[in-house]
């Protein structure tokens, strides 16, 4: 698929898209971390000057995936909203109407509570399926912080970290998106538009993948 780069795990294959998310065709699941809806304005009422509509485009951005690759479930790996927010509010609305509508067209969304999370039983939560700790799914094990997560020899996927990497050999090395392939552990990359990144290195053993707007490219073994 034009784009993507497949990635054998555990026996199964794992499709990296340059959108900055993970497509597992046998289970016809999507799965990306780190959305933070409602960023921006969360910042914004707090008197900060931010660009508006990043909720909108990275909606677009999960329809637009869920329909291209005819996905039943979408899982979220942790910090799906960026703070609670209240049930009436414009950012609950909208994401209310395309929760759904995904759910009409028989999709599962399924959550894995990040720390951004916390708090989501006093505000609003969609009618979605919330998880605390992990979600098992043999032979991958999905959760939000793997640092943080009980010891397991399942190979897990994960979020939180954000990781980027440098580009090297132009004028000015560019930061981009990446994969993060460790040990028993692939990292995804930042879903949302609105947030910011970690730079990351390769140890030995470990892989990255740099995401630009219209490929993922593998980096080479870490010696």
């Amino acid at each position: 698929m034009t784009g993507t780069l497949a990635l054998s795990v555990s026996d199964e294959t794992l499709l990296l898209h340059p959108e900055r998310a993970a497509i597992w065709p046998r289970l016809g699941a999507l799965i990306v971390a780190d959305t933070h809806f409602g960023k921006s304005a969360a910042l914004g009422r707090q008197g900060l000057a931010v660009p508006a509509g990043s909720d909108e485009q990275d909606l677009g951005r999960l329809t637009r995936l869920i329909r291209g690759f005819e996905i039943r479930r979408l899982i979220i790996l942790g910090d799906f909203l960026h703070e609670p927010i209240e049930p009436d509010s414009a950012e609950a609305v909208a994401l209310e109407s395309w929760c759904t509508q995904r759910r009409h067209e028989g999709v599962a969304i399924q959550v894995i509570a990040g720390n951004h999370d916390r708090g989501i039983s006093s505000g609003w939560r969609g009618g979605l399926e919330w998880i605390a700790g992990a979600l098992l799914e043999p032979p991958f094990r999905f959760v939000h912080d793997a640092a943080r997560a009980p010891a397991s020899d399942t190979f897990s996927l994960s979020g939180h970290i954000h990781p980027v990497t440098a580009l090297q050999g132009l004028k000015r090395a560019a930061r981009v998106p990446a994969f993060w392939l460790r040990k028993a552990n692939l990292v995804l990359p930042s879903f949302g538009s609105f947030t910011g990144g970690q730079r990351v290195a390769a140890a030995a053993g470990e892989r990255i993948f740099a995401v630009s707007p219209d490929l993922v490219v593998a980096f080479p073994l870490a010696k």
